[in-house]
Parts: structure tokens; C-alpha cells; sequence
């Protein structure tokens, strides 16, 4: 994938817990990918080739110790590989779902090499205190935006 993900859009799980990808994200998907607990209580999507590496990496570092490994018990378990079907829905687990807080209303949000899929309310909470941290963030100078 030569471009990231960007952008954030507005869809509902349907009643077997498949979201919509949005367009502009379903070439990038288009081989496979993984759907997996994200950070700040997410799911994330990963095309199958950053997912790997990934997964690399979270391998790696469970050797450092208990916390670790915990963590990529709970990130490697949880994660499930998928397609998009001819909808260009994505399934995603009832256990994902449930970690996530997802009921019907989601956003799915573009984050470069990766998807977050977010429940909406949870989403405009976070995307506020985003919004404020890159109005006022003195280090955002370190992110080269301003």
C-alpha cells in the first residue's frame, strides 16, 4: 500500500456484526486483512502484509517480560483474519465487539497504516479532546504539523 488510511466515516454494524469499509479504504484491504483489539479500546484493522509486521513485533516484545507477554496474549488472541465481501463488509467478532463497546453506530476512522473502528460516542469524546490537544499541544511542533 503505497498510501495510508485517512479520514473518518460514519457507518452501523448490521445485526451480524459487519461494518461497511469505506471505499477509498477497500483497495488497501483488498488482499486480506486482520481485525484486532486496538489501542484506547478499538478495533483495529490491518492489511494482512502490516499486520504481519505487526505481529513481528509484538512477538518480539514478549520475550522483555510478564506484562509483555500478557499483552500480546491478549492482542495475537484476539485478533481473527478477514476479507471484505462483495459488500464491502468486514466481520468483526463478538468478542472485539464487546471490547470495543460497540453497539450499532460506529466510526471508522483511517490512522495511516491502520483502521480504527470506534462506537460513535465513544469516537466524538475522543476526537474533542484530540481537537483541543492540536489546538493548545506545545509538542505538536515534534509531529511537524505546525
Amino acid at each position: 500500500m503505497s498510501r495510508g488510511f485517512e479520514g473518518s466515516y460514519q457507518h452501523s454494524l448490521d445485526t451480524k456484526g459487519r461494518v461497511v469499509m469505506p471505499l477509498e479504504f477497500r483497495a488497501g484491504l483488498a488482499d486480506g486483512c486482520h481485525v484486532a483489539p486496538g489501542l484506547d479500546r478499538c478495533i483495529a484493522v490491518y492489511p494482512d502484509d502490516t499486520f504481519e509486521e505487526v505481529r513481528g513485533r509484538v512477538t518480539e516484545a514478549a520475550r522483555r517480560g510478564t506484562r509483555q507477554r500478557n499483552a500480546a496474549r491478549a492482542f495475537i488472541g484476539n485478533s481473527r483474519r478477514c476479507k471484505i465481501d462483495l459488500q464491502g463488509r468486514v466481520a468483526v467478532p463478538a468478542t472485539l465487539r464487546e471490547l470495543a463497546g460497540l453497539d450499532r453506530e460506529v466510526i471508522v476512522v483511517g490512522i495511516d497504516e491502520r483502521i480504527e473502528i470506534w462506537d460513535a460516542i465513544r469516537w466524538r469524546e475522543l476526537e474533542t479532546i484530540g481537537l483541543e490537544d492540536l489546538a493548545t499541544s506545545p509538542d505538536l511542533a515534534d509531529l511537524g504539523i505546525i
